[in-house]
């Protein structure tokens, strides 16, 4: 009787974990809704400018995802204890090649912006993306140290 009552609680209490971390977290498609309202409107971008820019600003940030995700594959075999010298230098060549990669891509992306947007509205949509993005960190830290009280 007493097990039932113990795997009825430890069950209990996993459930209600699970709950409170899925509470605490925000979908790719809303956190881009969210980041598009802010950003489109701290740069004074009209409707029109909105609908032709973000579906390019997401597609860079598809494929810059994408390039940190095969390097974050290769740097978790740095975590390996028998990782020898020679991996390290792949690791740490792969890092900055990344950086690399990234750098070219956004410039890529930079022309398209500005068939779009001016250099004014550009560097506004940018400025806009950092200050959301500190926001979004400030808050989700916020509801972190909140579950942990």
């Amino acid at each position: 009787m007493k097990i039932r009552y113990f795997i009825a609680l430890v069950a209990c209490f996993f459930c209600m974990n699970t709950f409170a971390q899925k509470k605490n977290q925000i979908s790719e498609t809303e956190f881009r809704t969210k980041q598009q309202t802010y950003m489109a409107k701290k740069a004074e971008l009209t409707a029109e400018e909105t609908a032709k820019f973000f579906p390019l600003y997401f597609e860079f940030q598809d494929k810059k995802k994408q390039i940190n995700k095969e390097a974050w594959t290769i740097a978790k075999k740095g975590k390996n204890p028998g990782t020898s010298e020679a991996e390290y230098e792949i690791i740490i060549d792969c890092f900055f090649d990344n950086q690399e990669t990234i750098a070219k891509l956004e410039k890529e992306y930079i022309k398209k912006y500005r068939e779009l947007l001016s250099n004014k509205k550009i560097y506004m949509v940018y400025k806009a993306e950092r200050k959301f993005n500190r926001n979004m960190l400030k808050i989700l830290q916020e509801m972190e140290d909140t579950d942990q009280k």
